[in-house]
């Protein structure tokens, strides 16, 4: 009996032609779940400090994967760059880093595990930088509450280090903070300000902000009466004070001007013109440095010399 070849290849072909797919979708899911490695290459691309270029371009690191093919096919969202970027404050010329499998962005989603990162280690070279020590200045106002008097105002830390290009290092004497302004202070006080670094161009600064701390104490006015007036040393040509003895008042913070005497006051006349009848001196009062005074009255109009007695008249001798 003849067998027709073509007719059994035919004969219910939708089955056979659906149980091929289900053989083939059972192998690929089987395949997927089968452990597989794969290699990744990844290019390096490490950012230097600015004003400080690499002499050598990184090259490229192999990472080797192990996992499923199922997990595998989710590394197709990896970045094909590994980027690092130098801290701004390195200052050797040559810079290492040991690659971890933590520096390998996988997605988070992935159930792979890395088994060998070549090569580990990284080592780039870059022009040096210079390490220089200055003085932090302040740029930070304070206003005390109504009745309070700022005492002192600290910055801590007082120096930063500057690290950048030995030329743009050299140039630089001192940093300031940003400009700030605190109100109402009627206590201890102490804010977080940052190193203004727009005049420093590439170089950076350790560290990048300081603390400004201070305190204010209650404002006293207190009056001493009868301070006595010195003249200037020259100009008054015979003239003296019409008055000699002023009051004069003190502001400043409660302790110092309650700590003060009347022989903690100097009190000096400075002459106004040319000395005459109708002239004037001017009065200054010094105080201990944080202490605001004035005399009263602030100007004392001088007082013409006595007028000499006249000589007395001889006799006439007897002849």
């Amino acid at each position: 009996m003849r067998i027709d070849v073509g007719q059994l290849f035919l004969r219910n072909w939708p089955i056979k032609l659906a149980a091929l797919f289900f053989a083939v979708m059972l192998y690929v899911a089987v395949a997927a779940q089968q452990p597989v490695t794969q290699t990744l290459t990844l290019r390096l691309a490490i950012e230097p400090p600015p004003g400080r270029p690499l002499h050598k371009a990184p090259g490229h690191v192999t990472v080797l994967i192990s996992g499923k093919g199922s997990e595998l096919m989710k590394l197709r969202s990896l970045p094909a760059v590994l980027a690092k970027t130098i801290p701004d404050t390195f200052s050797d010329a040559v810079w290492q880093w040991r690659l971890q499998t933590s520096d390998i962005p996988l997605p988070a989603n992935a159930d792979v595990h890395i088994t060998d990162i070549s090569p580990s280690d990284v080592e780039v070279e870059m022009d040096p930088a210079s390490r220089k020590e200055v003085h932090v200045g302040s740029r930070v106002s304070v206003q005390a509450d109504s009745g309070y008097v700022v005492q002192g105002l600290s910055v801590l830390p007082s120096t930063a280090v500057l690290v950048g290009p030995p030329k743009n290092v050299a140039a630089i004497d001192s940093v300031t903070t940003v400009a700030a302004h605190i109100a109402s202070v009627s206590g201890p006080f102490f804010n977080t300000v940052p190193i203004d670094t727009n005049p420093l161009g590439v170089v950076r600064v350790i560290p990048k902000e300081v603390r400004v701390s201070g305190e204010v104490a209650a404002l006293l006015q207190r009056s001493f009466t009868g301070v006595v007036v010195t003249m200037a040393a020259s100009g008054f040509s015979g003239y003296s004070l019409a008055t000699e003895r002023v009051v004069v008042e003190v502001w400043g913070p409660q302790p110092r001007v309650q700590a003060l005497t009347r022989d903690s006051l100097r009190v000096v006349a400075h002459l106004v013109g040319p000395a005459r009848e109708d002239g004037y001196a001017r009065l200054t009062v010094s105080t201990p440095a944080g202490l605001t005074a004035r005399a009263v009255p602030d100007s004392v109009p001088l007082k013409a010399p006595p007028t000499p007695a006249p000589a007395p008249k001889r006799k006439p001798g007897r002849g």
